[in-house]
C-alpha cells in the first residue's frame, strides 16, 4: 500500500459515493451514504447542504478506513455533482435548502428562456430545460426577491462542497458550460463569458455578480484541503482538490470515451448519451454543442432518455408478488424477460413515463404499451420495456449519425448494465459492440482521475484517462435478429407518430 492514491466522490441524487484509486486505476475501496430529499410541493425536490457534508466526511472516512490505506498515501480528490443550486452568505454559509437538478418549480421560467430565441441557445438544442439551473435562477428571483437581494452568492453543489474543502469558491467550467449557458469562445451571435444579452431579457442581468469566482475546467486544481477539512476528513492538510463535472460528462472520463466514434452510455433511472467532437454539432434533437466542457478545445454531445432504468422499477414495484423482492427480483426479471423471444411476441412500448428528451423533445409524451392479448404476461411485459428503451437509444444514434457523428462503440456503465440480457439487446437494436470497463463505476473514477490531474500526476485527462481505464467484457450483436428488431423499431417509432396529437391534449 506504499502508492499513491486519488479518491473519485461522485454527489448523486440518493446519497454520496466515493471510491479510492490508485494511479493505475485500480479501485482500494468504496463507500456510501444516502441523504434524503424533501418534496415539499409536486415536482418540487430540496435537500439540505449539511446532509451532504456530512455524507462526504463519512464517505472519505469509510474508503480510509475500508482500505487500510494510510492517508498520507492520498494525493488528490475531486467531486462530482448535479446542478443543485443554493443561497449563500459571503462566507459560503448555507441561507436555503437546495433546488436540486429534478426540482420542476421553474417550468414557466423555461419557457420564458426559450422563447427569447436569443442565439445562445443554439448551444442547447434550441431549449432550456427546467431542471438546469438559470430557469431556477429567475424562479428565485420572481418568487424569493427578498431571499435574492440578502443572499450574497448563488453556488451550485459542486462548488459549494469544494469551498467546504479549500476556502475557495470556483465555479465548475463544465457545468458552467453546459448548463448555464457560459461561452469560453465568441462567435458573431454570442459573445464570450455569461449570456448577458439573454439574462437583460428576462430581468436576470444581476445573476453573474451571484455565482462567485472563475470557472476551472474538469482536472483544474481549485485549492488544498484547509486544515479544518482535513481534520473531519482524516486527510493531511495541503491535499490537492480538483474541479471534477457533471456526473455524467465525468463518466465520459472513467469510460475513456474521448475518440471519435466512441459513444457513452451511463444507465441508471434515466440514460445519458455522450459523445466528444472535433466541431460544433447543432441540431434540435441533442443537447449541446458544450464547448470546452470536458477537453478543452473540443465539442461534447448530450442525448438522453428521461426513464430506462427508471422504467423497468415501475414495472417490477407494479408486478408486486408476481416476482420475488430486493435485487432477487432483478435476477427475476432477466429470467422471465429471456423466455420470451425478440420482438416480445408483438408488443411494442414507448420509454416515454417521464416524457422525451431526445431526440424527440416532448415533456407531454407519455409511456405506451400496445399489442397486448390474454397470451401475454410479466414476461413479455420485461422483454417490452428492455426492447423499448433499446429503440430509444437506437433513435438518438441514428440521429447523431444524421449530423455525421458516427458511432462505432458504445462504453456502457451505470445499473443497466447488470443485466446480461438488457445489454444484449441494446447491441442487437444498436447493430453495434457494447463494451464495459473493468470498474463498473465509471462516474465515481472519472471525479479520481480529475483528482490524479489536480494533483499533478499527469498532465492532461486524455492520458490520465488512457492510463486509468481497461476495456473489460465485450457485448457482440446479433445479427440473427436484425430483421425482428428493425421491424419492432419501425413500429416504435410510427407508435409515437400516430400518438402525439393525442399528446399533445393531454
Amino acid at each position: 500500500m506504499n502508492e499513491d492514491l486519488v479518491i473519485g466522490i461522485d454527489a448523486g441524487t440518493a446519497g454520496m459515493r466515493a471510491g479510492l484509486f490508485n494511479l493505475r486505476g485500480q479501485p482500494r475501496g468504496f463507500c456510501d451514504q444516502s441523504y434524503p430529499t424533501r418534496y415539499p410541493q409536486p415536482g418540487w425536490a430540496e435537500q439540505q447542504p449539511s446532509d451532504w457534508w456530512r455524507a462526504l466526511v463519512q464517505v472519505v472516512r469509510g474508503c480510509l478506513e475500508i482500505s487500510k490505506a494510510r492517508p498520507e498515501k492520498v494525493i488528490g480528490l475531486a467531486i462530482d455533482a448535479p446542478c443543485n443550486i443554493l443561497f449563500t452568505d459571503q462566507n459560503g454559509e448555507p441561507l436555503s435548502a437546495s433546488l436540486i437538478w429534478m426540482d420542476l418549480r421553474a417550468t414557466a421560467q423555461a419557457q420564458m428562456l426559450s422563447m427569447t430565441g436569443d442565439p445562445v441557445l443554439r448551444y442547447c438544442g434550441g431549449d432550456v430545460p427546467a431542471e438546469w439551473p438559470v430557469p431556477k435562477a429567475l424562479w428565485l428571483k420572481q418568487q424569493r426577491f427578498k431571499s435574492w437581494e440578502q443572499a450574497a452568492y448563488l453556488v451550485e453543489q459542486m462548488s459549494w462542497l469544494t469551498h467546504r474543502l479549500t476556502g475557495v469558491l470556483a465555479i465548475p467550467l463544465n457545468s458552467a458550460a453546459a448548463k448555464w449557458h457560459y461561452r469560453t469562445a465568441a462567435d458573431a451571435d454570442s459573445p464570450t463569458g455569461w449570456p448577458e444579452r439573454l439574462l437583460v431579457e428576462v430581468g436576470l442581468e444581476d445573476l453573474p455578480e451571484k455565482v462567485p469566482g472563475q470557472p476551472l475546467a474538469m482536472g483544474a486544481k481549485a485549492g488544498e484541503l484547509t486544515r479544518q477539512a482535513a481534520g473531519e476528513l482524516g486527510l493531511p492538510a495541503g491535499t490537492a482538490v480538483a474541479m471534477s463535472g457533471i456526473d455524467a460528462h465525468a463518466g465520459m472520463l472513467g469510460l475513456n470515451v474521448l475518440a471519435p466514434g466512441k459513444l457513452a452510455l451511463i444507465t441508471g433511472t434515466s440514460t445519458c448519451q455522450l459523445a466528444q467532437s472535433a466541431r460544433p454539432v447543432f441540431d434540435n434533437g441533442l443537447w449541446g454543442p458544450f464547448q470546452d466542457a470536458v477537453m478543452t478545445g473540443e465539442w461534447t454531445l448530450e442525448a438522453g432518455q428521461a426513464s430506462t432504468g427508471g422504467t423497468v422499477r415501475w414495472l417490477l414495484d407494479t408486478l408486486g408478488g408476481a416476482l420475488p423482492v430486493g435485487e432477487e427480483r432483478y435476477a427475476a426479471a432477466d429470467a422471465a424477460a429471456s423466455a420470451i423471444s425478440p420482438g416480445a411476441e408483438g408488443l411494442v412500448l414507448l420509454d416515454f413515463w417521464q416524457g422525451s428528451r431526445t431526440p424527440i423533445k416532448d415533456p407531454r409524451a407519455r409511456g405506451t404499451i400496445w399489442g397486448l392479448t390474454p397470451a401475454h404476461g410479466p414476461g413479455h411485459l420485461l422483454r417490452a420495456v428492455y426492447e423499448g428503451t433499446a429503440y430509444g437509444n437506437r433513435h438518438i444514434l441514428e440521429k447523431l449519425n444524421e449530423l455525421g457523428v458516427a458511432t462505432r462503440q458504445i462504453v456502457a456503465c451505470g445499473g443497466g448494465t447488470r443485466s446480461s440480457l438488457w445489454l444484449q439487446v441494446l447491441a442487437d437494436v444498436a447493430g453495434l459492440p457494447i463494451t464495459l470497463t473493468m470498474v463498473p463505476d465509471a462516474v465515481a473514477l472519472g471525479s479520481a482521475i480529475c483528482a490524479a490531474v489536480g494533483a499533478g500526476a499527469f498532465t492532461d485527462l486524455r492520458s490520465a484517462s488512457q492510463a486509468m481505464v481497461y476495456p473489460g467484457q465485450v457485448v457482440e450483436p446479433n445479427p440473427g435478429v436484425r430483421a425482428i428488431y428493425d421491424e419492432g423499431y419501425a413500429r416504435y417509432r410510427a407508435t409515437y407518430a400516430a400518438l402525439a396529437p393525442l399528446f399533445q391534449q393531454g
